[in-house]
């Protein structure tokens, strides 16, 4: 039978570490304001009443998020509001729980990481609240408006650099800690005014455990690492945004390590430079017709167990035979014409379609793109914009860049 789970453990299990440890002050009957760690139905945590919402700035499937002012100490943070549904059954949010739980573990302590402060409650059974840092800007936003209006990407190849350099940085952290993101996507990367770059959005994450290791390659600069690292045998295909999923999920995959992350990576930078997705299907079939015209057809010399994945196996997808004359991948290059050698090695390495030889975010940070003229931008010269949060609403969310 599938319990709601008391309100009170949720808190207590979705609540910073030194939440949990930490003593509520004496209350004052006589003061209106209640006091900073009161207790209430979902246990000892700050009350939300010690933050302002100034305006909203998201909204998603499980949770609205506000940009909100802390009262006792001014600062500004971001105030994620817990959707509910259908409590009676089934409880609070796996995927509000599973972020808190990564976020606050394995992937805390790294700058290009949005830091989770604390877990705030209101009166009710539905006043959950995860408070984070605040960011001015989502990446896809900020691109997508950079580009409608001027036709480029918003950052220069320098700054896209840096940003790519931050990104791997960051899933190579959660990776060397066994965790998977598994939705790496532009709107779910933020921006803030300091020129830092910070994955967001964990409700899709998994942490794995210690398995049989991925393949390497011997000799190269970017050793492709460990890949599939604590394969269950099975894990849920229907996770990464349509048109940053990589190909062993688009054809019915459900063993799968890193290399999912890896693949979203290579379509991100790719997006940093160019300004617009790489792969933009309006569905599942477009877009493997898409991959498949733009990086050419996958092989069995290339992706070995490419005949074992479920809708290759089935018939639900015919591979097109690639073209002798050397032209596959010839999409690609167009895209990225401007681009030197090193940086198309790294994207053709971050989107390989074998996930065991795929370049890891580690590998990539050793790319000779990073070592070749313009180098990355120093971090203090990275590029401000100015924020809309309180002055207009932003446009809504991409299709195949959100679901």
């Amino acid at each position: 039978m599938n319990r709601a789970r008391p309100a009170r453990a949720i808190a207590a299990s979705a609540a910073p570490t030194s939440l949990k440890r930490r003593r509520a002050p004496p209350t004052d009957s006589s003061s209106a304001a209640p006091p900073p760690t009161a207790p209430s139905a979902y246990g000892r945590c700050p009350d939300v009443a010690a933050y302002e919402k100034l305006d909203r700035i998201g909204q998603g499937t499980y949770g609205t998020v506000y940009r909100a002012r802390h009262r006792p100490t001014g600062s500004i943070v971001a105030l994620k509001r817990i959707i509910l549904h259908h409590e009676e059954s089934d409880g609070y949010p796996p995927t509000s729980l599973r972020e808190a739980h990564v976020l606050r573990g394995a992937a805390s302590g790294h700058p290009n990481i949005v830091r989770l402060l604390d877990v705030a409650v209101g009166g009710t059974r539905s006043g959950v609240f995860l408070v984070f840092e605040y960011a001015e800007h989502d990446l896809a936003g900020l691109v997508d408006r950079h580009h409608s209006a001027h036709g480029r990407s918003p950052f220069r190849e320098s700054e896209a650099k840096r940003l790519a350099l931050q990104l791997m940085g960051a899933v190579a952290h959660l990776h060397v800690r066994r965790v998977l993101h598994r939705d790496l996507k532009l709107s779910n990367l933020l921006y803030n005014h300091r020129g830092e770059l910070k994955v967001a959005d964990f409700g899709l994450a998994r942490s794995v455990p210690s398995g049989r290791r991925g393949r390497r390659r011997q000799g190269g600069a970017l050793a492709v690492g460990d890949n599939t690292f604590g394969r269950p045998k099975a894990l849920t295909p229907k996770v990464v945004s349509l048109w940053y999923r990589p190909p062993e999920l688009m054809l019915g995959g459900e063993e799968y390590g890193a290399a999912v992350d890896n693949w979203g990576i290579g379509c991100i930078v790719s997006e940093l430079l160019s300004g617009t997705p790489l792969i933009r299907g309006k569905n599942e079939p477009d877009q493997i017709s898409k991959m498949f015209a733009l990086l050419g057809p996958p092989s069995l010399e290339l992706w070995p167990s490419l005949s074992d994945m479920p809708l290759v196996k089935s018939g639900a997808v015919e591979i097109p035979a690639r073209h002798s004359g050397g032209d596959s991948g010839a999409a690609f290059l167009d895209v990225h014409r401007d681009l030197s050698v090193g940086g198309l090695s790294l994207l053709g390495g971050l989107l390989t379609y074998d996930p065991d030889r795929r370049t890891t975010a580690a590998g990539g940070l050793r790319s000779e793109w990073f070592t070749e003229a313009p180098l990355p931008a120093s971090p203090g010269l990275m590029p401000t914009f100015p924020t809309r949060h309180g002055t207009a609403r932003s446009k809504g969310a991409r299709k195949g860049g959100s679901g």
